[in-house]
């Protein structure tokens, strides 16, 4: 059987234990910055980007605006 004194006791320390501890901070960002001379490190090897003005017009609808509708 479950002791509700144990329940609570472990409920005390996993509080405890989450309060106390954090995870170690990441140096990395997680979105590549375009035009960047350093590259972007991935699981699968290294990559750069390069961004690239386009044209658009004001008649093309967004994907965001038809999902929402």
């Amino acid at each position: 059987m479950i002791s509700l004194l144990w329940l609570f006791v472990g409920t005390i320390v996993g509080m405890l234990i989450v309060a106390v501890f954090s995870p170690p901070p990441r140096d990395e960002k997680g979105v590549p910055t375009p035009n960047s001379d350093k590259p972007f490190h991935t699981a699968t090897g290294c990559v750069k980007f390069k961004a690239v003005t386009v044209p658009c017009d004001g008649k093309q609808t967004s994907l965001n605006l038809l999902a929402s509708q």
